[in-house]
């Protein structure tokens, strides 16, 4: 049975509507300011991977809405803007430290979702198309603690990178978020990220206007080495389900049976009827607003030079009842290649030290 009709599928709306109809929203990593009553929830998350050669750039567009519930009538306008809500704060766990941050721009994925529009596969397309993270361990021997990186900025974002190390660095990690108005961290969830070694981005947004009950902020870009493709997915386990699309823009082929069984699927692989736009492109042809992400960094000049892979993925109701329990993951999402496919980097790619689960 299908999941999805054809009309969802090519739908030209926002990108949670046009695959999944109404967004599911979880309260995971999303939080707003002291003071304010009303929980903030996050709204269905969009994100892009530009991958190449032990080099990533992750985009992640925060989307998010206020529980209006508990608001009077006269602190919503009747356009849907909450008077005094005009920050929040996000938190994001990273494989390794950061070495830049940007704004994105705001058209950014809505240009992405028209470049891989999905729709019916027409007979003449049958031949047209070819279809088809490593678990990081704690060294062990480092002494509990918790590390403060200079704070950055990044248009209206203001950026806090911390590093925890053992159980008394987990403890006070998470004492410091919610103080800092980053709410509590399951300590299930916590203890995964300190186990896997990963840094924290304690991340605030702030407007210079009231912001509306429903919307999202400008995408955040960040870049950082790690050997393979990843994305931050079981911070959001027990938060509630959500939906996540992500797209992901590499040299070479990707394992798309070992991506699905982290709740995301491509176009085909949810209906064989469908067929998404551009699967196999040249970097020239990307939406300008991509390019001009990819086009200042270094790590990404063999990516610049030709042919790539731009992949869409859906993951609707993520840590629903019946849908992928994020609990159950023992690794966060990360991508595999097509073996004998991709090219290995130059030099091996380890962020800061850290070892690779072995095989």
């Amino acid at each position: 049975m299908r999941m999805f009709n054809n009309c969802i599928w090519t739908a030209a709306a926002l990108a949670a509507v046009a695959w999944f109809g109404a967004p599911r929203t979880a309260d995971a990593c999303i939080h707003p300011p002291k003071g304010f009553i009303a929980p903030i929830d996050s709204g269905a998350q969009r994100g892009l991977i530009l991958f190449d050669n032990g080099r990533q750039e992750l985009v992640i567009q925060p989307g998010y809405r206020v529980n209006t519930e508990k608001l009077e009538r006269a602190e919503v306008t009747d356009d849907g803007v909450v008077k005094g809500l005009r920050s929040f704060a996000w938190l994001v766990p990273m494989p390794a430290l950061p070495d830049s941050y940007a704004e994105a721009e705001a058209t950014l994925f809505d240009d992405l979702q028209k470049f891989t529009a999905v729709g019916p596969r027409l007979p003449d397309d049958e031949d047209g198309e070819k279809t088809s993270g490593p678990v990081i361990f704690a060294d062990g021997d480092e002494s509990d603690s918790v590390e403060f990186f200079e704070a950055v900025t990044a248009g209206a974002y203001t950026i806090q990178p911390i590093k925890a190390q053992g159980e008394l660095g987990g403890k006070e990690l998470a004492a410091w978020l919610k103080d800092n108005e980053f709410g509590e961290v399951d300590e299930r969830i916590l203890r995964f990220y300190l186990l896997e070694n990963y840094y924290w981005l304690a991340i605030k947004w702030k407007s210079d206007a009231d912001l509306p009950a429903d919307g999202s902020a400008k995408p955040l870009q960040i870049s950082f080495k790690t050997p393979k493709p990843v994305y931050p997915l079981k911070i959001n386990d027990k938060r509630g389900e959500f939906d996540l699309e992500l797209w992901l823009i590499t040299r070479d082929a990707v394992d798309l049976t070992k991506s699905r069984r982290f709740g995301i699927v491509t176009a085909e692989q949810h209906d064989e009827e469908m067929f998404q736009k551009n699967r196999e492109t040249g970097y020239v042809k990307l939406p300008e607003s991509v390019r001009k992400l990819a086009d200042p960094v270094e790590g990404l000049k063999e990516l610049r030079k030709g042919a790539v892979f731009c992949y869409r993925f859906l993951g609707k109701d993520l840590d629903a009842d019946e849908g992928l329990d994020l609990g159950l993951l023992q690794e966060d999402l990360y991508f595999e290649f097509e073996k004998n496919v991709a090219a290995k980097p130059k030099d091996e790619v380890k962020p800061d030290g850290e070892t690779p689960k072995p095989d």
